[in-house]
């Protein structure tokens, strides 16, 4: 059973992420929450609390809207919805959610492009989410068409890892009986017969079906990428450590 968050501005590329989302986690079991957060404009203080109720008031006529697209959009499940407007800043919002009863284990949003940390690409709300909160976050680029993973690229910078901070890779992976791909980069000056052939890796995927695989080069993120293309890899998994 999963919580998974799911924020919205109402795009094309948002229905997309939401999509994916669901079809990820089917319905079973799983709590998906649709999430808009708006901000006031800048005003004087007598118009802005009528403006405050009238943007409150549009940006539940608008969830109500995109919820109804959505639901068009998935004919064959019937997924269990909870809709939430609040007033703020996206990150600031969703690290409220962090203190739930029952915080989200995913944050899906959407993305403008394919590759690259970058506000550019990302989107600066995806971006922010992904630097500053603390919760797993599936970036969803936007012309991605949802197919269940059979193979899943985990970055491995050699760092500690432990099993919460991988669950809900190591959830996705069982369900879909994927086959996770560590991946270490090194760079030239190492060389991959340097390398050993476990890592901690091991200890905490269990009996995940899993390979190893150690690449040469000083970009990882193309390294990486190039990786994901030539093995038709549906995820790619990378740590965040501030």
């Amino acid at each position: 059973m999963a919580h998974v968050l799911i924020p919205t501005d109402f795009s094309d590329n948002a229905l997309n992420a939401a999509i994916y989302a669901v079809r990820l986690f089917g319905e079973e079991g799983n709590t998906f929450t649709l999430l808009h957060a708006y901000r006031m404009p800048h005003g004087t203080a007598g118009a802005m609390w009528n403006m405050a109720e009238m943007l409150a008031h549009d940006a539940k006529e608008d969830l109500g809207e995109f919820h109804k697209q959505l639901l068009n959009a998935l004919p064959d499940l019937k997924p269990e919805f909870e809709l939430c407007c609040e007033h703020g800043d996206l990150p600031n919002v969703v690290n409220r959610f962090k203190a739930d009863p029952v915080p989200p284990d995913l944050v899906v949003m959407g993305t403008q492009g394919a590759s690259g940390l970058k506000e550019t690409l990302f989107g600066s709300n995806t971006a922010s989410v992904i630097k500053t909160q603390g919760l797993p976050v599936l970036a969803v680029p936007e012309k991605a068409i949802y197919r269940s993973p059979k193979r899943i690229l985990l970055a491995d910078d050699g760092g500690p890892t432990d099993k919460p901070a991988l669950k809900v890779l190591m959830d996705i992976a069982r369900w879909s009986h994927s086959e996770v791909m560590i991946v270490r980069v090194v760079n030239e000056e190492v060389g991959t017969e340097d390398t050993g052939t476990s890592t901690a890796l091991d200890d905490v995927l269990g009996a995940i079906p899993r390979s190893h695989h150690y690449l040469s080069g000083d970009n990882v993120e193309k390294a990486l990428n190039d990786m994901a293309d030539q093995n038709d890899v549906d995820l790619v998994v990378v740590m965040h450590r501030q």
